[in-house]
């Protein structure tokens, strides 16, 4: 047996698939010839009967399973806040009893069309009635009630009394005719349930799901065992729900099928001789009904000679389409999968160039989604080369700008102390300011500063500016003393103040205003540069986006700006500017809250402080 075991599992895939497939065949298979050879040498009639009673049980449990999601759906009223809410409403104690009743009425239409006739297509109509103000709050045929029966009949039909009699427990419902919604009172079984209240016991109302005899025919397949097979479903107060005579619907049970009728309603299932009939009788655990097959004694053997010939061919041919159809289905797994496996160990080996070429079944799906990842994968290593050689062309370019020697500052400092000696402030002031962007320039620890010291560096910057253009424009400063310690990129105000200097009050007449402010909004911190200069056409936007003087400190241009902020920030953070001619220009710019110098590695991206 360990030998038998070992080779099986040094076989390959391939033939191990075959040989399940062909056992799970073939035993099927050989067995089935056998028992039914056994039962047709020694059992014919039991053979017959059996199947007739496994029918009988299939075609109950049919019912059962059916009616089981039904008997659920009868709790909806009680487990759906809503509609509980309304079973339990007093209309006349309300302000607006019509108004009210309507959209009430539409609620628990969309509940019995979305939730109970969606669910199952076995429901014909559903009736949900309060008893409070004894109305039918939810029909499922809202084109048409018949008001009169159900004010002069429906609470006194037997089934509704029934129902409100078991308070809460479900009730099936035999055949009887369905009045209130149908124009011809067509023949439908029915599932009942009382409404409670869980708290006082109170009776609410009650809902019904009606099924019609035809969509309940569906549960089942018309058998003809013999050529005069009769079968009947029997309710619980025997009579008939369906029979293949549809003139015997609704007969009580006796007067159709006969005085036998008695001797096979006993209690769970029965099968009977009687003078030329076998009865076969079953009976439903849910709803109490009966299911019971007639046969007559004369018809009974002629089939199985019959049935044992076709089983015979049916079984050789089954036997050959199996274990073809294992050969093919085996075949069809494993060459994918094989294929994948050579495709995998390349990939393994580095060339991510690899295509999967499988396109069907499971391994296509997982092929599919190895060449998106693969996709993705090279898509993403060019996309970090490429943001890694943008971003330090873009610092290199910051660098740039940067006016390095330190002795330009140490040389300043000394002219502004010969100029405070010689009584010459204004120049001692003009000095001072350059000697503060000179040192904020030549400043490389990092390209983070507090946003304090940027706007301390545009403070003495638009002091030189304001020297160079004779006070042509004044400038205010609006800063939120809670963002001064907050962390920023160098260099992100700088080319807006000249924008709007060289730009914005070039060839005014007037004298220009320039607005600083800098506040905190949510987990943003906004910088805002605004000027009342003679703005920008929509066809200038372009070039004056890119615009770059030689005589500039810094030359970034704010396409640059927009690309240092997505680089080091990400896309939900960027530059915007508004500006129309005249009414001036605002820039604004969109940056996270950062309460330290976030790590400058190659492709991280900066976290903001939520917590603040």
């Amino acid at each position: 047996m360990m030998r038998l075991k070992h080779k099986f599992l040094n076989l390959s895939l391939k033939n191990k698939l075959i040989i399940a497939f062909s056992c799970l065949n073939i035993v099927p298979l050989f067995t089935i010839a056998g028992v039914l050879s056994w039962l047709y040498l020694e059992s014919n009639r039991n053979m017959i009967l059996d199947v007739v009673v496994e029918n009988n049980n299939q075609i109950v449990k049919n019912i059962d399973t059916s009616l089981n999601p039904l008997l659920r759906l009868s709790m909806s009223p009680v487990q759906n806040r809503d509609i509980f809410r309304i079973m339990g409403k007093d209309y006349d104690e309300s302000a607006y009893p019509l108004l009210e009743r309507e959209q009430d009425f539409d609620k628990v239409n969309g509940l019995i069309r979305n939730n109970m006739h969606l669910y199952t297509d076995l429901i014909d109509s559903v009736i949900v009635y309060q008893s409070k103000n004894g109305i039918i709050i939810g029909r499922s045929n809202i084109e048409y009630m018949d008001h009169r029966y159900f004010e002069r009949e429906f609470r006194d039909e037997p089934f509704v009394r029934q129902i409100l009699d078991k308070q809460g427990l479900y009730v099936p419902i035999g055949i009887h005719p369905e009045k209130l919604m149908s124009y011809d009172h067509a023949p439908v079984v029915s599932i009942g349930r009382a409404i409670m209240d869980p708290y006082t016991k109170e009776s609410l109302g009650l809902i019904m799901l009606n099924i019609s005899v035809e969509k309940l025919k569906t549960l089942w397949s018309d058998i003809h065992f013999t050529e005069n097979t009769r079968f009947y479903l029997i309710d619980e107060q025997h009579n008939i729900i369906y029979s293949q005579h549809p003139e015997e619907i609704g007969q009580a049970a006796d007067s159709a099928i006969g005085e036998d009728f008695a001797s096979v309603i006993g209690e769970g299932r029965t099968t009977g001789e009687h003078q030329d009939m076998y009865f076969v009788s079953s009976i439903s655990d849910v709803s109490n009904w009966r299911a019971i097959t007639i046969i007559p004694k004369t018809e009974m053997f002629s089939y199985i000679y019959l049935t044992l010939k076709i089983t015979t061919i049916s079984l050789i041919v089954l036997l050959a389409l199996s274990i073809l159809i294992a050969i093919f289905i085996a075949t069809s797994i494993t060459r994918p999968l094989a294929v994948l496996e050579r495709k995998m160990k390349l990939v393994s080996q580095g060339n991510l160039d690899v295509s999967m070429d499988i396109r069907y079944g499971e391994a296509g799906k997982i092929s599919k989604t190895v060449d998106h990842m693969l996709r993705d994968i090279r898509g993403l290593i060019r996309r970090i080369y490429e943001e890694e050689k943008e971003k330090r062309h873009l610092e290199m370019l910051a660098l740039q700008s940067q006016i390095k020697p330190h002795f330009i500052y140490n040389t300043l400092n000394v002219i502004k102390w010969m100029a405070k000696l010689q009584g010459a402030s204004g120049i001692e002031e003009a000095l001072s300011s350059f000697s503060s962007v000179i040192k904020f320039t030549v400043k490389t620890e990092s390209d983070y500063v507090t946003i304090q010291e940027e706007a301390e560096f545009i403070r003495s910057y638009t002091d030189i500016l304001s020297l160079r253009y004779l006070n042509k424009f004044d400038v205010s400063f609006d800063i939120d003393p809670q963002v001064r310690e907050f962390y920023t990129l160098k260099f992100l105000l700088q080319p807006l103040v000249e924008n709007a200097v060289f730009h914005g009050f070039d060839g005014i007449d007037y004298k220009g205003k320039l607005t600083i402010s800098i506040a905190r909004e949510a987990n943003y911190v906004i910088m805002i540069v605004a000027d009342n200069g003679k703005g920008v056409r929509d066809d200038e936007r372009e070039q004056f986006e890119s615009r770059a003087e030689a005589d500039k400190i810094n030359p970034i241009g704010m396409k640059n700006i927009r690309k240092r902020l997505e680089l080091n920030y990400g896309q939900d953070y960027g530059l915007t500017i508004a500006s129309r001619e005249p009414c001036g220009t605002v820039a604004t710019i969109k940056i996270p809250v950062l309460t330290s110098i976030p790590n400058e590695s190659a492709g991280e991206r900066y976290e903001t402080d939520h917590r603040r």
